[in-house]
């Protein structure tokens, strides 16, 4: 596969699967079912580019999540004022369960899709599917884990949904699973999309946009992480484990600090693991760009000013830090209605002409979390003088001297602290937070943990009650 594009592989594979007969032979579109459907490895492969697709268009909302309800971003409220007060709701925990920031439709539309090619591609009798049948199934396992570990550390106890949904009565009516369940849940869809997907793919961008044993791993050692720190599930070992097959892999290596504005503007560079894919070309954006850029008035390159970075996050780099000018930069008084604001360096997108198109990559995991997660769990498990290690790894990329700290409780500081500024704006600081108790400490005020079930949802579904607490 030459080029990776989750819009011309659906419409380019759903062709294939429609087969070269008569115009007037063919089943027509609305009469298609999955049994009719699932016939072929042209179909397989449609399903699960489907099936990523459905991550699409939530880009705003993650930042929404991991940063704005954190201290990485702010609404600038005393230079442009509200621009949009749904927002200012996350940034003040001042969420309504009728919000569209916290709605988890979007999820559950990619979960349905993966079940349906978890329950179909193993009875596909083609010859065809040989080859590719395990790995389709790899990539569905991780998708379901990757769509629920986000439900979870959003919403908590959630629907455990495993089955492809085909009614429209009970099939909706499922009460709300232990979260701990969800957890378990998502450890065995990961273990088993390890043992499927291939280390790499043919292509460079199939290999950091689709699944692969790396981002599995990558991804057990978040959610590893997550429960030892926030179920205090004592599980630093398997975190650690996980982290070092990825730092292991050859397919993974740090940008220099020279180039680590490329992370964002080159795309899918070695540092990538797993990245979401946009391509203006092929006529997929999303809305990052217009949220984060300045409000341009010459130039028709600008956007919203929607967040900012912070007072806080501007200061935290320190001098010299290579990180600083990829991260942010300040609004340009020739040609942007508000000048000298801190604005958000890393979803520029593309500019053609006069106008700047919306289609930077939005990575999920890189080396860079990886190896400050492992640190983070080396430390817990008292072996400081190789978290250490890793901790410079980071920083003398960054063109820093090495770390100060020694004793366990500054080391995790300090990582804290790189993470900060390392992974600004790319979803994580909310989670790290919360996940280390450090919340309050660190935002000054008690932010409730979860997001409301949405109010829709439950009057769809009485089962869903009781309400998260605070709503």
């Amino acid at each position: 596969m030459k080029k990776f594009s989750y819009f011309l592989l659906i419409t380019a594979l759903l062709s294939l699967a429609s087969g070269c007969t008569d115009v007037l032979d063919q089943v027509p579109v609305s009469a298609l079912t999955q049994g009719s459907f699932f016939q072929n490895a042209a179909d397989a492969e449609a399903a699960i580019i489907a099936a990523y697709d459905a991550l699409q268009g939530d880009d705003t909302r993650r930042v929404v999540w991991g940063d704005a309800r954190a201290d990485n971003l702010k609404i600038p409220v005393e230079t442009i004022g509200v621009t949009d007060p749904g927002v200012l709701d996350f940034q003040n925990d001042n969420i309504s369960n009728s919000s569209g920031f916290a709605t988890w439709a979007p999820f559950y539309s990619g979960i349905n899709r993966v079940n349906n090619v978890l329950a179909q591609v193993p009875t596909i009798q083609s010859p065809t599917i040989g080859s590719v049948r395990n790995r389709i199934m790899g990539e569905a396992y991780f998708l379901r884990a990757f769509n629920y570990f986000f439900m979870v550390r959003l919403w908590g106890a959630v629907p455990l949904v495993l089955e492809p949904t085909n009614s429209l009565d009970k099939d909706l009516q499922l009460p709300r699973t232990p979260a701990d369940k969800i957890q378990e849940q998502i450890i065995a869809d990961l273990i088993e999309a390890e043992k499927l997907l291939p280390v790499t793919y043919a292509s460079n961008i199939e290999t950091r946009g689709r699944a692969t044993q790396g981002a599995a791993q990558a991804l057990l050692s978040k959610v590893y992480l997550w429960r030892s720190s926030y179920n205090q599930t004592n599980e630093w070992q398997l975190a650690a484990d996980y982290a070092a097959k990825v730092l292991a892999n050859p397919t993974y290596s740090l940008v220099s600090g020279a180039n680590y504005s490329t992370l964002f503007t080159a795309k899918n560079t070695t540092e990538s693991i797993f990245e979401l894919q946009y391509s203006n070309a092929n006529q997929e954006t999303n809305g990052l760009s217009a949220y984060f850029l300045p409000r341009s008035s010459k130039v028709q390159t600008g956007g919203n000013q929607t967040l900012i970075p912070t007072p806080k996050l501007v200061d935290a780099f320190e001098p010299g830090d290579l990180r600083k000018t990829a991260s942010f930069f300040l609004s340009n008084p020739q040609t942007d209605q508000f000048a000298n604001l801190p604005t958000v360096g890393k979803y520029l997108g593309t500019v053609v002409g006069n106008a700047r198109f919306g289609d930077s990559n939005y990575i999920f995991l890189r080396l860079a979390d990886v190896i400050l997660m492992q640190a983070e769990a080396l430390t817990q498990l008292g072996k400081t003088t190789e978290a250490i290690a890793l901790v410079n790894r980071i920083r003398n990329r960054a063109g820093l001297a090495n770390t100060t700290a020694t004793a366990k409780d500054a080391l995790l500081l300090a990582i804290e602290q790189e993470r900060f500024v390392e992974l600004c704006f790319e979803g994580h600081r909310w989670y790290d937070l919360l996940r280390t108790g450090r919340a309050k400490a660190v935002l000054g005020v008690d932010k409730k943990p979860l997001l409301p079930v949405p109010i829709t949802e439950i009057m769809l579904n009485p089962n869903l009650l009781p309400q998260n607490p605070g709503y």
